[in-house]
């Protein structure tokens, strides 16, 4: 097989979310390998039970023995769940809510993301896509509410912009993108769905599908870059 013939190789961090599902349904059918990691269990392979903690996704990185990926996606993230909601006023913030909301849409992506470097190839394009929300952009926040989900977001952003400046001087050819995948048909979002007009409700297969033709054309993308689901830039 010719160099040109390899396969891609991609990586799906979080890989048990309705989204990331469909994003390896869509690689898979433009001829991407894929491998998948979460921390429960998918009936493909190569698909790996990862824990979200420092010392389970270091040791899992050096298992891969110098494997390296042309696409990353770190799809992790927490919009609800037990215990957890976005505050619709200032009085309903509270320590342990943004702490949950920060350690999974902040410091859980992080963790993955500090592996770029033994991830990706030092010379050859490759793109690193971590899923973001258009409400972390400062400059666009007109509504306010959502404080812990609009800080971790925000957050989130400008630490994958600060990693993209530091693995750019060794691996040049790397780019960086940040993912607003839209009010999508998933138990994350079904809670907020009732004022969603039908056509700004998308399926999965639909995202995964405009999430592929962003990041497979690497020579379209900023060094680092923040995208809604229609591939418009966000400020950030």
């Amino acid at each position: 097989m010719s160099q040109s013939q390899v396969m891609k190789q991609a990586l799906i961090i979080g890989a048990s979310s309705a989204i990331a599902k469909a994003l390896i349904e869509e690689l898979e059918q433009q001829q991407v390998e894929v491998t998948s990691v979460s921390r429960s269990q998918l009936e493909r392979s190569p698909h790996y039970l990862v824990d979200y903690d420092d010392e389970a996704i270091n040791e899992w990185v050096k298992e891969l023995n110098g494997q390296r990926f042309d696409y990353i996606y770190i799809c992790n993230g927490v919009l609800h769940g037990q215990g957890v909601a976005p505050e619709k006023s200032l009085s309903a913030f509270n320590e342990q809510q943004f702490s949950e909301v920060i350690r999974a849409n902040t410091l859980v992506p992080m963790l993955w993301l500090k592996h770029t470097p033994v991830l990706v190839p030092r010379n050859e394009p490759s793109v690193v896509t971590v899923f973001s929300a258009r409400v972390g952009s400062i400059g666009d926040n007109q509504l306010g509410g959502w404080y812990s989900y609009r800080a971790s977001k925000a957050a989130l952003n400008m630490l994958v912009k600060t990693a993209s400046v530091e693995v750019r001087r060794t691996h040049k050819q790397v780019k960086f993108v940040l993912f607003h995948p839209g009010t999508t048909d998933t138990p994350l979002s079904k809670p907020f769905q009732k004022n969603v007009p039908e056509h700004k409700l998308f399926t999965p297969a639909f995202v995964a599908q405009r999430l592929r033709e962003l990041t497979l054309e690497t020579q379209d993308l900023p060094e680092c870059g923040y995208f809604d689901w229609d591939k418009s830039a966000i400020q950030f």
